[in-house]
């Protein structure tokens, strides 16, 4: 029996992850590890399948946003370090600690429940100090971060494996806020090493830094996004030399001859004004392609851009293709990514809905199957 996937579907090109990897790791240099971001079902890539090739690739640790995705990580296998970088609520402890997770703590009340279970379970668990310099979120203020980390320092069945801040704004031009961030880290970290206490892992450079700011890098380096071959804003250098991992593809599924004043699509906001060949194209809204695309998203067919007509729907979108010669049913078209000479890349997507590639990525639905190629050994 044949399995037949959606006519709609995201290519993930792990030869193109493969690629990044070594790109980051040979400008972040020998002497710095990676901790490969892998939140948010990586960035929309798939994480179990990501993780695989990172992994196999030099990337030491994982970060995650939230507890669910660590336990999905280890019951598909994963054993690497986990990192969960979100808030820790004081009912989680004890999964965290079963399915050994590392835990980013700031604040002593948490830290000292994490300590009693932990005890209780026989168990020593490693911590991350999570420092605010500067972005307010959660995290111990860094004029706090010194006498938290003593404090925490004597708190049994607690090991602290790792301290880390965040960069608010490494991926703008204005670079005094992140040298502040750096500065500010830095400070803490000299001062801990002077009171001989030893932090084997700090991170701060996310892709923005990992791009512009050599002094954020310390022992590793936190990738996501440039993971993925975006850029995190048009203000980043390109000079990291990293390749786009997602391609969105549907078909065209029915074509129709349209006369003067047909109206398409809902609320017909697109009114035919003279003979206009039209593709319906199965995909919407309710897979991320966003809806404030519709009368103005383009995308790709037989090499040539066509534009999107009226609104997009939660299921379908109408293109324009009377310019483009012999398209039929079935036709392989390009939402993402390119084909023959033309390319529509996912940060102009970004730039046309005044968002960020992140989101892009993120939104693109569960009901979509990716499917990956160039996987290893193929």
């Amino acid at each position: 029996m044949v399995v037949m996937h959606r006519p709609t579907w995201v290519e993930i090109d792990l030869s193109a992850l493969r690629h990044n990897v070594l790109a980051i790791k040979r400008t972040a240099g020998p002497g710095v590890k990676i901790m490969g971001i892998v939140k948010a079902d990586a960035y929309g890539h798939g994480d179990y399948e990501v993780c695989r090739v990172l992994l196999n690739h030099g990337v030491g640790m994982l970060g995650i946003a939230i507890l669910e995705e660590g336990i999905q990580l280890r019951d598909r296998g994963i054993q690497a370090p986990l990192l969960f970088l979100g808030g820790l609520f004081e009912d989680q402890i004890d999964a965290v600690i079963q399915y050994n997770v590392i835990p980013a703590v700031y604040d002593l009340k948490l830290a000292r429940v994490l300590s009693k279970r932990a005890h209780e379970l026989h168990k020593t668990v490693p911590v991350h100090v999570y420092v605010d310099t500067g972005m307010g979120s959660i995290g111990v203020r860094y004029d706090k971060a010194v006498e938290f980390v003593k404090s925490l320092h004597d708190i049994k069945n607690i090991f602290i494996d790792g301290i880390y801040t965040h960069c608010s704004s490494s991926d703008e031009k204005e670079s005094a806020y992140t040298n502040l961030q750096i500065r500010r880290f830095r400070d803490i970290l000299t001062t801990l090493d002077a009171m001989k206490i030893g932090i084997p892992l700090r991170h701060m450079a996310n892709s923005g830094a990992i791009i512009g700011y050599p002094d954020a890098y310390f022992s590793m380096v936190r990738p996501g996004l440039s993971l993925y071959g975006l850029y995190p804003s048009e203000e980043v250098s390109r000079d990291i030399g990293i390749k786009p991992v997602m391609s969105f593809k549907t078909r065209v599924i029915h074509m129709k001859d349209m006369q003067p004043c047909d109206d398409v699509g809902y609320g017909r906001t697109y009114k035919i004004t003279k003979p206009t060949r039209v593709a319906t194209l199965p995909f919407g809204y309710g897979d991320g392609y966003n809806r404030l695309l519709s009368d103005q998203g383009k995308v790709i067919i037989r090499g040539v851009t066509a534009s999107v007509i009226g609104r997009v729907c939660m299921d379908q979108c109408f293109v324009d293709v009377s310019h483009i010669s012999e398209v039929c049913v079935g036709d392989e078209v390009v939402v993402y990514g390119s084909q023959g000479q033309e390319t529509i890349s996912i940060e102009s997507i970004a730039r046309e809905l005044q968002t960020i590639p992140y989101e892009v990525t993120c939104n693109v639905g569960k009901r979509v199957p990716r499917i990956y190629i160039n996987q290893e050994g193929k």
